[in-house]
């Protein structure tokens, strides 16, 4: 697969209107971990998720992979 052929969708959960999803394309070879590098993820990042399923960075994505971005989250 070259670039250009084809796509994954990246979110944030939760959802937020100031980010939301957005359509990254892929390039030949693409892991998890070349991804999270290239979107210059905040340092607060709790999980990369994809599918729903958690996966190591050298996860090798597909066109129609659904990427999730979960933050750190505080509370009290």
């Amino acid at each position: 697969m070259g670039i250009g052929e084809g796509t994954v969708t990246v979110e944030t959960f939760p959802a937020r209107e100031s980010h939301p999803a957005a359509q990254v394309p892929l390039r030949d070879g693409m892991t998890l971990g070349d991804l999270i590098g290239t979107l210059k993820l905040p340092a607060d990042t709790e999980a990369v998720i994809v599918n729903g399923v958690y996966v190591k960075p050298d996860y090798r994505l597909r066109d129609g992979d659904r990427v999730t971005v979960i933050p750190f989250m505080s509370g009290g």
